[in-house]
C-alpha cells in the first residue's frame, strides 16, 4: 500500500492537484475565500436534495443505496490519502431518480447521483468508482470556485461581492456557461485524468472501471450526441477512456518500479 500511495502522490505533483492552503485560504487568481465558496456550493446541493425530498424522488433501493455508500467510502478513503486536507472529509453519494445529470460534485462533500443513470448503464462497483472519481476530483482541484471566480473577473467583484451572489449570476442566463464552456471542457479533462489517480488507490479494478466509457460511447451512439452538444463539456466518451487509460498505465508503471525497489 506504501508503494501504492508513493506513485500516486508522485503522479498527483504532476497533475497540480491543490487548489488552495489546508487553512482555506484563497489561493492566487480566486476570487472568494474557500470557505465562502462551498457556503454557496453546499446550499445549493441542500436545494436538490430539499427538492428531491419533496417530489419524493430519492432512491430508496437498499441494496443499490448500500452499493454507492461503500464505493464512496473507498474513494473517499483515497482522497484522504492523497490530500490531506480532505483527511476528515466525510464523502456522501446521494441517489435521486430522474435527476438530470449522471452524476455532479458539490463542494463540501456532497456528490448527487442519477438512479436512472447508474440502472440504465447497469454499472458495476468498478464503473461507480470510476464516475465518482471523477467527481471527487472536481472538488479536490477546486473548479467549483474557478466557476465562481469567473463570474466576478466577467461582472466585476462589486455586482458580485459574494460567493452566493456570483453562483446565482452563474445561473441567471446561458449565455455565462456558455462563455465558461473551453474552461468547462479543460475542468473536464482534468478531474478524468486526477480521476484516474484516485480511482487507483481506491482498491477497484481500473481496467475493469475503464468498461464506463464503452457504455457511454454506446449511449451516444444511440442518442446521436457529439462532444461538446447541448452544454456537454465532456470530451467524446472513447477520447475520454484514451487519457485515463494512459494515466493508469503510468500509475502501474510507478507503481511496479517502487515495488522493484
Amino acid at each position: 500500500m506504501k508503494a501504492v500511495v508513493a506513485a500516486l502522490l508522485l503522479l498527483c505533483a504532476n497533475l497540480g492537484i491543490a487548489q488552495v492552503s489546508s487553512h482555506g485560504e484563497t489561493k492566487a487568481g480566486l476570487a472568494y475565500p474557500e470557505s465562502e465558496a462551498v457556503a454557496a456550493w453546499r446550499a445549493l446541493a441542500s436545494g436538490y436534495v430539499r427538492k428531491a425530498l419533496k417530489d419524493q424522488t430519492l432512491d430508496k433501493d437498499p441494496v443499490l443505496n448500500a452499493r454507492i455508500d461503500a464505493v464512496m467510502a473507498a474513494v473517499g478513503a483515497s482522497v484522504a490519502r492523497l490530500d490531506p486536507r480532505f483527511a476528515g472529509s466525510g464523502w456522501r453519494a446521494i441517489l435521486i431518480d430522474g435527476f438530470g445529470r449522471g452524476a455532479a460534485a458539490f463542494p463540501g462533500g456532497t456528490i448527487l447521483v442519477d438512479a436512472k443513470f447508474v440502472r440504465n448503464l447497469s454499472l458495476s462497483d468498478d464503473e461507480l468508482a470510476m464516475i465518482l472519481s471523477h467527481e471527487v476530483a472536481h472538488v479536490v482541484s477546486g473548479h467549483a470556485s474557478e466557476k465562481l471566480s469567473f463570474m466576478a473577473e466577467i461582472l466585476g467583484k462589486e455586482k458580485v461581492p459574494t460567493a452566493r451572489t456570483a453562483l446565482a449570476e452563474f445561473f441567471a442566463k446561458d449565455s455565462y456557461a456558455a462563455d465558461f464552456m473551453p474552461k468547462a471542457r479543460m475542468q473536464e479533462q482534468e478531474a478524468d485524468s486526477l480521476g484516474a489517480v484516485i480511482l487507483f488507490g481506491s482498491g477497484y479494478d481500473a481496467l475493469k472501471a475503464l468498461k464506463v466509457f464503452d457504455k457511454l460511447a454506446d449511449q451516444e451512439a444511440r442518442n446521436n450526441l457529439r462532444a461538446g452538444q447541448d452544454g456537454d463539456s465532456h470530451d467524446a466518451a472513447h477520447t475520454r477512456r484514451l487519457a485515463v487509460a494512459k494515466v493508469i498505465a503510468e500509475l502501474q508503471r510507478l507503481n511496479f518500479s517502487h515495488h522493484q525497489q
